[in-house]
């Protein structure tokens, strides 16, 4: 990463060693006016420093600060022309030139312009008329020898040119050759810059191409425009014109509408160009920029710099220029503040507390060593205090320009996610706005434009602390004196004060407490939140395990503000809330381990409203009437153990959790958007018959239900239903599938009919594939096979040809046509102890090489008998299948189960497996079931009446059979579906 001061006005602060790149010796009277000037000229516009003496030569003696710029050149160029020696100054110029190539290792280049080199050589026509007037001189030896010297050096003569533009060109590109390469240079101030330039390089790709451009985009203070400037000095003499144009946002003002119409830009009209837009804030900016991109010729190439991420358009190359790394952090810091690349001894822990609030930012790490240079470790320590409360200015202003460029609820959205909503899970986030009318997603877009936030890989919002620091004094400015006068508050010691003391006004909007952080609790008055009149975002949280108790709100509380659209209060210690609360702008209402009884009486005008959560809360007896809820999308009521009945009258809901309501036995929905659906470990007996005309209800939970009378053949029609869980309860047998299911857990269900239930779901799993096979002929391992059913089975079933009693096994022989995957059937054993999640893997081998593998991650709970898992695998997953020629031979698939524990794997746990391989057929799926002739199809069906179950399977003969492995039992499984019990040795 860069380590200059990274702001879009620091690649002024970046200096070579030495002041001049380019020091110019001449005769004034033949070429100032001519070829010198256009020297100067083309050398100034490939960004070379050049001195040029702008005084008449007077006297024999050159000035001193001549002097000085001779010594701080790099580079001299000498244009030796008819009067050159003619003038004792240049001589004594000369002299000094000479003695600082010897001395310093200055680079000399001499040009003949309009001159003989040998009559410099030699002091011979002109140049032996100027020493005619010379002699007498006592340096006139000293003169002729620095002649002779600098003709001797490789040069340019211009005779050999048929143009002065010509000649030109050749003397810089000579020059920049010459010249350490300023990029280099500038690398004493810089870090870890010389990746970042090859990679935006390799983008740029420069050559004869069209007019491309590339944007270099960050947050502020990272380092875009010195590492803009950086490429602009090293790659700018590979165009035949180059243009930097700084600080675009400050000047936007004067910006024309033909930008290149200027003085600075007009000679790059048709010319291969490199072009630099720094700092653009918009794209109305950069479209005034671009109007004359169509005058610039092919292989062009324009760089921006920006903060918004947006204003660059779909076709352009984009370089994100990200934090510093802590070891490149170490270097600048402590190259700014001790000069070199380690700290000082006694310095290293207070320099990694500064390292620590820099967080990888160019900008802070300078300006920070800066502030400390040369200071004491007390006045570092005073410096570090006061960071914690009041930020740096200089880092703060250069942050708030990208916050100076949104909109106002763009603001609120910074500002909110600054103070209560930074980690925070991104859809969580969105929600939560939107209840503020913040136009939540379009919002958060502009702030990663904008690099003001960042999304992790959990998709959670992310902020810079220095960002997020700036968002905070933004905050604190708004009255410094009266926090209780600042529109969010979120520090913990500020919020106890304002509550206890109640200085809250209505400028307050948003409060966020942590009551575990609480020392003791919060004595308050009864209207301590009745000044916050315009609160929208109230927040007491960690409130489980009795922090609640730590706000004990007394009696005659009343004084919830009406503006509330987010009311989140772990703990609440009332039996409801308050009398005269209007809750008709609330969105979500948060209150978990409470000790609510009820929310309120009667039926309030909910028309916001779109989740409740009250889970936890053991009081609670009574749910308020819903109907007037007409958003409403969520309610958990899980651990709510008081409540004996539920009934929620509400269009909208589509997810309901009623978990661990153990005292619960009356349950009903009228929704019919419902999707959701989590009646575990409760007391209900039977299910309202409503439930099955949920179209659209896919997650179905009954887990522990044991006192739940079970359906027939009505779960058919939960044509939505993808997931259901029937563990720990007396289910006895599934006559019927819905016919979407993908996951079916029945766990502990020890009344289970296992056999029959391996058949049902062999079925299943094979005519719901049909449908896709029939609409992706050429690709049927488009089905999602995200699948597993688990319940209770101590055997597999004898439809299974290949089986074995070990986690692996072997089919010597196995054709490949038409074959589209696998169904593996594990056994588990009891004595599983654990609850926990593990991973599954299969490695499918052929002579020794693995040609797929596919792993899950499951849920084992305690288990006190043998289960069974059915699980599919499609051949297009295999990493090597087009290596497999007509068929498979000695086919090894292998099972390993495993989990950490005390982080060590433990594998344990397979008493059985086997295999089912699955042929797609014009009609359906086929299922090779032994090693005989026989196999079991599921032909295609377009409808299911609605007094059948899912169709049967019907056994059917092939002219050549697949040979199996590790299974005796030949007899005949045609109707397997119908036979109530089947065994078989391994």
């Amino acid at each position: 990463m860069i380590s200059a001061v990274a702001s879009s006005s620091s690649s002024s602060s970046m200096l070579s060693p030495k002041k001049y790149d380019v020091f110019l010796s001449f005769r004034g009277e033949d070429t100032r006016r001519n070829f010198t000037s256009h020297l100067y000229e083309a050398l100034k516009q490939k960004k070379v420093e050049t001195y040029i003496d702008e005084h008449l030569e007077k006297g024999d003696e050159i000035s001193p600060a001549l002097i000085k710029a001779i010594e701080d050149s790099h580079v001299s160029i000498v244009v030796f022309s008819k009067n050159y020696a003619s003038s004792k100054w240049c001589l004594v110029e000369l002299i000094k030139i000479l003695d600082c190539k010897k001395d310093r290792g200055q680079i000399v280049i001499p040009v003949f312009y309009e001159i003989d080199p040998s009559d410099v050589r030699k002091q011979t026509g002109s140049y032996e008329q100027a020493f005619a007037k010379h002699e007498g001189e006592p340096s006139c030896n000293k003169w002729k020898t620095a002649l002779t010297e600098a003709a001797n050096l490789a040069g340019w003569d211009s005779r050999t040119y048929r143009t002065d533009p010509e000649l030109l060109k050749d003397i810089v590109a000579d020059v920049l050759q010459k010249l350490p390469p300023r990029y280099q240079n500038q690398r004493k101030g810089l870090v870890g810059i010389e990746e970042h330039c090859k990679h935006i390089e390799s983008l740029l790709k420069i050559g004869p191409t069209e007019v491309r451009t590339l944007g270099i985009w960050g947050m502020g203070g990272i380092g875009k425009t010195a590492l803009a400037t950086t490429l602009y000095d090293k790659l700018s003499h590979e165009f035949e014109g180059s243009s930097f144009l700084s600080n675009v946002n400050e000047k936007s003002d004067k910006l024309e509408n033909h930008c290149f119409g200027n003085s600075d830009m007009s000679t790059l009209r048709g010319k291969k160009a490199l072009i630099v837009l720094d700092d653009v804030a918009t794209s109305e900016h950069l479209e005034k920029l671009k109007v004359d991109y169509d005058f610039l010729e092919p292989g062009s190439r324009v760089i921006v710099t920006t903060r918004n991420r947006e204003i660059l358009g779909p076709n352009d190359e984009i370089y994100q220029v990200k934090e510093l790394s802590s070891h490149h952090s170490v270097q600048l810091f402590c190259l700014t503040v001790f000069g070199e690349k380690q700290p000082k001894e006694g310095y290293e822990d207070l320099s990694e507390r500064v390292l620590s609030y820099c967080k990888g930012i160019p900008l802070a790490l300078k300006v920070m060593g800066a502030s400390l240079r040369r200071k004491s470790k007390e006045a570092w320590e005073s410096e570090l205090r006061k960071l914690q409360k009041i930020s740096s200015m200089e880092i703060h202003t250069v942050l708030k320009l990208s916050y100076d460029g949104l909109d106002h609820s763009q603001k609120d959205i910074f500002l909110d996610i600054a103070c209560f909503f930074k980690g925070r899970e991104r859809d969580w986030v969105t929600r939560v706005l939107d209840a503020f009318d913040f136009f939540a997603a379009s919002g958060i877009e502009v702030l990663l434009d904008k690099a003001l936030i960042t999304i992790s890989e959990g998709n959670h919002i992310e902020m810079h602390d220095l960002i997020q620091e700036m968002g905070w004094e933004i905050v604190r400015q708004e009255c410094i004196k009266d926090p209780g006068r600042q529109s969010r508050l979120w520090r913990q010691e500020e919020v106890q004060n304002i509550l206890k003391y109640n200085r809250g006004t209505d400028v307050v909007e948003g409060i966020i407490l942590s009551l575990r952080k609480l020392t003791e609790a919060l004595r308050l008055s009864f209207d301590f939140l009745a000044k916050m009149t315009n609160l929208r975002f109230l927040q007491f949280y960690d409130g489980w395990d009795d922090y609640g108790s730590k706000v004990p709100v007394p009696t005659g509380f009343e004084s919830l503000p009406d503006k509330l659209r987010y009311l989140h209060w772990e703990g609440f210690c009332l039996e409801s809330l308050p009398l005269n609360f209007c809750a008709e702008q609330l969105v979500e209402l948060y209150m978990p381990f409470s000790k609510l009884k009820k929310l309120w009486d009667g039926v309030q005008n909910l028309v916001n409203l779109k989740i409740i959560g009250l889970q936890g809360s053991k009081d609670l007896i009574e749910v308020p009437d819903l109907s007037k809820a007409e958003k409403l999308e969520i309610v958990n009521l899980s651990f709510c153990v008081s409540l004996l009945q539920l009934h929620v009258y509400s269009k909208s809901l589509q997810g309901l959790n009623a978990k661990n309501c153990s005292s619960l036995k009356e349950f009903s929905v009228t929704s019919e958007e419902i999707t959701e659906l989590n009646l575990a470990d409760t007391a209900i007996c039977e299910l309202p018959p409503s439930i099955w005309q949920k179209k659209k209800l896919a997650f179905l939970v009954l887990n522990g239900c044991k006192n739940l009378k079970f359906f027939g053949n009505e779960i058919v029609h939960l044509l939505s239903s993808k997931r259901l869980d029937l563990s720990q309860t007396n289910i006895e047998r599934l006559s019927a599938l819905p016919p979407s299911l993908k996951y079916l857990m029945a766990e502990g269900c020890t009344s289970l009919e296992t056999n029959f239930t391996q058949h049902l779901v062999l079925h299943h799993m094979i005519q719901s594939r049909i449908p896709y096979l029939h609409k992706h002929p050429s690709n049927p391992g488009y089905y999602n096979n995200h699948e597993c059913f688990f319940f209770p089975g101590d055997r597999i079933t004898k439809a299974c040809g290949f089986c074995t009693g070990d986690s692996s096994i072997t089919i010597p022989y196995l054709p490949k046509s038409d074959l589209h995957g696998f169904i593996y059937c594990i056994i588990f054993s009891e004595g599983i102890y654990g609850k926990r999640s593990s991973v599954l893997s299969c490695s499918i081998n052929q002579d020794g090489i693995q040609v797929g593998q596919d792993q899950k991650t499951i849920y084992i709970p305690d288990l006190f008998l043998d289960h069974v898992l059915f699980w599919y695998h499609d051949i297009r997953q295999f990493d090597r299948i087009r290596e497999v020629c007509d068929h498979f031979s000695d086919l090894t698939i292998s099972f390993e189960h495993k989990h950490l524990f005390r982080g060590v794997k433990i594998t344990w746990g397979i008493k059985e497996c086997g295999v089912f391989p699955v042929y797609a057929r014009a009609s359906g799926f086929k299922v090779v079931g032994s090693n005989s002739k026989e196999t079991f199809e599921c032909e295609s069906i377009t409808q299911i009446s609605n007094n059948e179950s899912q169709p049967r399977p019907r056994a059917i003969r092939v002219e050549a059979g697949v040979r199996g492995s590790n299974n005796e039992n030949e007899e005949d499984r045609s109707n397997f579906l119908q036979q109530k019990s089947m065994r078989t040795s391994p």
